[in-house]
């Protein structure tokens, strides 16, 4: 008799991928998974396709799995960034997943209908206890999808305006009024932002932040405090290099990313612009030392680690206390002092 793959999955309470790999010799299951679904494939044979109820398979405890879905929108935030900032948010996920006995899962969300249907399909499996959603670049589009998802569910990076799910968020208008802070203590008078074109959650609270951190110092903003110079590395520092060598230099900038800081780091050296001399600078979000050289740039400090440590934690207390209520947790950035200001 041909045993139906999706029968196996069901039964077992995973992912017709996950079975399609072990029956197909693929990696990605671990062996203790394999060696279930190809006992339940032999028990399925000998009894017409069915497990009889005295099979060790029914008496045996799955293992619940957490399930991390990673929005991709092809914002080259998450997915395919310039630099890799998410490794080690991934493994922190994975480490804080089985520290706590459970099974570790991680699947990308794109954009199309059967990738819906299929996440939606896996996230609401019997040996799922509980989703993160890595919602980075999460749209508003995507709300209605999270509504289908019937598990306890924690948003990393990212917060759902109506609460309705629980979530663990930089407080990003911090880090951007920190930045604002510390240049006015510098006795800084001109101070604009550079922003990326890329339109995500985080972005648009550090824009506003800004904003806000200049209303509240008497300075209401003008039209051209937040410029937006493009959407990678090359593109931005062709774009930078072009702004500070026709325009009058303002008194400092403040940088929305790690893309922006590289950037304006590199184009003030090429145009020999004596920071802080001439020009003061605090970025949001910290670059690699090796990038820096000898020089230390002063940064917002984004603890994305801790945070999906946090993620796990308030995720393991949904599933093991049935809260019902929802949280929303801001984690507040670092200021690390440097040589630009």
């Amino acid at each position: 008799m041909k045993i139906k793959m999706a029968d196996v999955a069901r039964y077992l309470g995973l992912s017709k991928a996950t079975v399609s790999l072990a029956v197909n010799g693929k990696p990605g299951v671990n062996p203790q998974t394999k060696e279930r679904i190809f006992r339940c494939i032999e028990e399925m044979e000998r009894n017409g396709g069915v497990i009889p109820e005295n099979s060790p398979l029914c008496r045996e405890q799955s293992p619940q799995l957490i399930k991390v879905v990673i929005f991709n929108r092809r914002k080259s935030v998450v997915c395919d960034p310039e630099m890799d900032l998410w490794s080690g948010v991934l493994r922190t996920f994975d480490k804080e997943v089985r520290k706590r006995g459970y099974l570790y899962g991680l699947t990308y969300f794109n954009e199309n209908a059967e990738d819906i249907q299929r996440i939606v399909e896996e996230c609401n499996l019997d040996i799922v206890a509980g989703v993160v959603l890595f919602g980075t670049e999460l749209d508003a589009e995507d709300y209605e999808f999270l509504k289908y998802i019937q598990k306890p569910m924690v948003i990393y990076d990212y917060e759902m305006p109506d609460g309705s799910c629980s979530s663990v968020c930089i407080d990003n208008g911090r880090a951007a009024e920190m930045a604002v802070e510390q240049l006015l203590k510098a006795g800084v008078l001109e101070i604009r932002y550079l922003g990326t074109e890329k339109n995500i959650y985080n972005f648009q609270k550090r824009r506003e932040g800004f904003l806000n951190a200049l209303l509240k110092a008497g300075k209401p903003p003008k039209k051209d405090e937040i410029i937006l110079l493009g959407s990678s590395i090359g593109e931005i520092t062709e774009r930078v290099t072009e702004y500070l060598a026709d325009t009058a230099l303002p008194d400092a900038f403040v940088m929305e990313n790690y893309q922006v800081s590289i950037a304006v780091l590199t184009a003030v050296r090429k145009l020999r612009i004596a920071v802080p001399k001439k020009l003061k600078l605090i970025g949001i979000d910290e670059i690699p030392e090796y990038i820096l050289s000898d020089f230390q740039l002063t940064q917002i400090r984004i603890p994305h680690e801790e945070r999906a440590a946090m993620t796990i934690d308030l995720l393991d207390r949904e599933i093991s206390q049935s809260w019902k209520a929802k949280m929303k947790a801001f984690v507040l950035p670092e200021l690390l002092k440097g040589e630009s200001i």
